[in-house]
């Protein structure tokens, strides 16, 4: 099961992409039977989404299902408002109560199991302290250079293990493990994410962009360093109570994703790695 469907105790989990769900994104198509009848016994569903969301919801009702709530996935271009209380007062709106509280992610104990013995197998003995560091992210202009990285990384070296979290896009942790001059580090490659996120939560602190896996190990409570320049942390910011947002607002800053492809990055380049060699100082003793 999923990292999310086990947190949310899910009762059952089911493919966006099992056969026949594309005839649902089609305004006016054949519905399958089998996924009709499936539909038609939930009493609410909720559709996150925006271009092709519409079709979406009026094939959930065709199907039968009792109320389908169509619910936008982000705030709109120039809302100045957290993603996170965006959905929640979004929800509200639709008549569902609730608050946008911090409850740390749940993970099922085997893929606490695998983490313990993945680390044992690196060398890192339990309660070890380790600093895991992701320098990637969905976009490289969002991205803090490797060097910087790497001079933090070797900043923490004398007090904790570093950890490369690297995945199936370039990510800059073999420029990170180049550029080191005294840490020695250790990569977690392209692990599942409900077994990398069983390695975070293990994680004494983390370190990254703005990406998800720094949401996901805020969401851990694993306390954590977050460097933005050309997003806004003020909506994309990730939450916690060990959250620490480093933002060096620039004049061009937050900008344009088309604006980011002829940046001159000095929004993140402004961000100094003694700064967060400080931050995280904190967290290793």
């Amino acid at each position: 099961m999923s990292l999310p469907a086990f947190d949310l105790q899910a009762k059952s989990l089911h493919s966006i992409d099992q056969a026949g769900m594309a005839y649902f994104y089609v305004a006016g198509g054949t519905l399958p039977s089998s996924l009709s009848a499936f539909f038609s016994s939930c009493p609410v569903i909720l559709v996150f989404g925006k271009s092709r969301g519409n079709a979406l919801a009026e094939n959930l009702q065709k199907a039968g299902a009792e109320q389908v709530i169509l619910l936008p996935s982000f705030p709109p271009e120039g809302l100045k408002v957290h993603a996170a209380d965006y959905l929640v007062d979004s929800l509200k709106a639709s008549g569902f109560e609730g608050e946008n509280s911090f409850s740390p992610l749940r993970l099922p104990e085997d893929a606490m199991s695998f983490a313990r013995g993945f680390l044992g197998n690196l060398g890192l003995k339990e309660g070890e302290r380790v600093l895991a560091i992701h320098p990637g992210s969905g976009s490289p202009a969002k991205n803090w250079s490797p060097e910087n990285f790497a001079r933090v990384a070797d900043g923490v070296s004398e007090r904790a293990k570093v950890l490369l979290i690297s995945g199936p896009a370039t990510d800059g942790v073999e420029e990170v493990r180049r550029a080191l001059k005294k840490a020695d580090s250790f990569v977690a490659d392209n692990l599942p994410l409900i077994q990398l996120a069983a390695v975070l939560k293990l994680s004494t602190a983390y370190l990254g962009n703005d990406s998800g896996i720094t949401h996901l190990a805020a969401a851990l409570g694993v306390p954590t360093v977050a460097i933005f320049g050309p997003t806004d942390p003020a909506i994309w910011g990730p939450r916690g109570p060990g959250v620490r947002l480093l933002y060096d607002r620039s004049s061009c800053s937050p900008c344009s994703s088309e604006a980011r492809s002829v940046c001159s990055r000095q929004c993140l380049e402004r961000i100094d790695p003694d700064r967060v060699i400080e931050l995280l100082s904190p967290f290793f003793g």
